[in-house]
């Protein structure tokens, strides 16, 4: 097999051939393989390692959704020292990043390291996003139960109280309906604030 193979190359590549060091094929298994690395570039182009120094974390980009870029990108260049496959994720997240922070102070060295670290972050972004979730649809709950109860307070007092006889009906001074309805002052502060003020407060 290995005296038939050059019978199927041609120009450059049989000059390749012919030019093998003496003794490096030992089989034909050995010759495909040394014919692969050096003409495999031909067919497909392989990634490069400074692809990884161009990972950017995208608009609202899920740091899991990043992290099977970076890893991806890792696998498809091959044999990536571990500290610049640190620095390149590193250099894919925002200086706000709390990810970011923590590799900037703890410095991971190693890619278990690394990967803990990304698990625990992962982690804390997940939980922090169900519990926004979380809360968004406990507003809009809130927001949807608020109009109900409002209808049903008007529905009670659609009608006017019932006044008893041998009650005064106007007032003597004011020459006004003693069931009037008062008109308040509009609130000029949350009601949280407002509560945390009557609290204070022992006249009440």
């Amino acid at each position: 097999m290995c005296k038939v193979f050059p019978d199927s190359l041609e120009g450059e590549a049989r000059n390749w051939f012919y030019t093998l060091p003496v003794g490096s094929i030992r089989n034909y298994g050995i010759l495909i393989e040394t014919f692969l690395e050096t003409y495999m570039h031909n067919s497909k182009a392989r990634t490069r390692v400074n692809k990884l120094f161009t990972l950017d974390r995208r608009f609202r980009e899920p740091l899991r959704s990043l992290t099977d870029r970076w890893r991806k990108l890792c696998t498809d260049i091959g044999k990536v020292p571990v500290d610049q496959q640190i620095f390149g994720f590193k250099n894919s997240l925002g200086k706000s990043d709390p990810i970011w922070i923590a590799m900037f102070t703890e410095k991971p060295q190693t890619l278990k390291e690394m990967r803990k670290m990304q698990e625990h972050y992962i982690a804390l972004e997940e939980i922090q996003e169900e519990s926004k979730y979380r809360g968004i649809q406990e507003e809009s709950e809130t927001a949807e139960a608020i109009p109900q109860e409002t209808s049903k307070r008007t529905e009670k007092r659609s009608g006017p109280p019932h006044i008893p006889s041998g009650k005064r009906e106007w007032v003597e001074k004011g020459k006004k309906p003693w069931n009037e309805t008062k008109t308040y002052m509009p609130l000029n502060a949350p009601l949280e604030e407002i509560y945390k003020e009557v609290e204070k407060r022992t006249d009440i």
